[in-house]
């Protein structure tokens, strides 16, 4: 063991310590510099000289002291001592700040939601107004319910909001455009749209007279957003827009 002392200038903070703290990880830049393994400078009182942080490296040397990451509960330069313990090359320190960054990170709820239009019509009348349209809202009901009432229904709604069987929810949207209509509002609320597809077929429909070729289109978009865990679902009031 070697209790040597040693003063450190650290972009002209002084530390004094040993080799043998130093030493506390070989293959890290202080182990191998207290060691001659690594070419090192001198500063004009003959002390090892390091051109980084100095304030920062009180907490890397006290981690090579104790093995332990002491900051104060305040502490925000986590950043900053990441790099340094790069520099340094202390992998046990850098452990150390990931698992208290990843500790105090905000843990996140993910939610999902679900647009299904399909429309259904013969080839004259795809993609026109003329064509049937049926929309399908799928998610959790809690997240349903924070929806306008307008595209969703006063009686879907009270379906809603009884607390019971599954958690989740098929409702069909009530009004025209509503696909449209809902994906503007998610957006504004701050959900992302995740994908959004387009597919179709057709057959003959041969109870009609004519045996007319019947197309269904199928848009189908997938919206998300995170929310901080303990905050609510974003809500604004979205007035409907009557038709004069």
């Amino acid at each position: 063991m070697d209790g040597s002392t040693v003063i450190l200038n650290v972009g002209g903070t002084l530390y004094t310590t040993t080799k043998h703290t130093l030493s506390k990880f070989p293959d890290s830049m202080l182990g191998a510099m207290v060691s001659g393994q690594f070419p090192s400078t001198v500063d004009s009182s003959g002390n090892y000289f390091i051109d980084r942080d100095g304030d920062i490296f009180r907490y890397i040397l006290n981690f090579l002291r104790s093995s332990r990451l002491a900051v104060p509960s305040d502490f925000k330069d986590y950043d900053l001592l990441m790099i340094e313990a790069d520099f340094y090359q202390i992998n046990p320190l850098i452990d150390a700040i990931l698992h208290i960054k990843e500790q105090q990170s905000p843990k996140c709820m993910t939610y999902n939601l679900e647009i299904i239009e399909l429309r259904t019509g013969s080839t004259a009348t795809m993609p026109t107004n003329n064509s049937r349209i049926k929309t399908i809202l799928s998610g959790q009901k809690n997240v349903i319910i924070t929806l306008p009432e307008y595209l969703i229904g006063s009686d879907a709604m009270e379906k809603l909001a009884i607390k019971n069987g599954s958690d989740f929810a098929e409702v069909e949207l009530i009004g025209s455009n509503s696909r449209l209509r809902l994906g503007e509002i998610l957006q504004n609320r701050g959900w992302k749209l995740q994908g959004s597809d387009l597919s179709s077929s057709s057959g003959y429909d041969k109870c009609l007279v004519n045996n007319s070729l019947i197309v269904e289109q199928s848009y189908r978009d997938q919206w998300s957003i995170q929310i901080a865990e303990g905050s609510t679902l974003p809500v604004r009031t979205e007035f409907q827009i009557q038709n004069s």
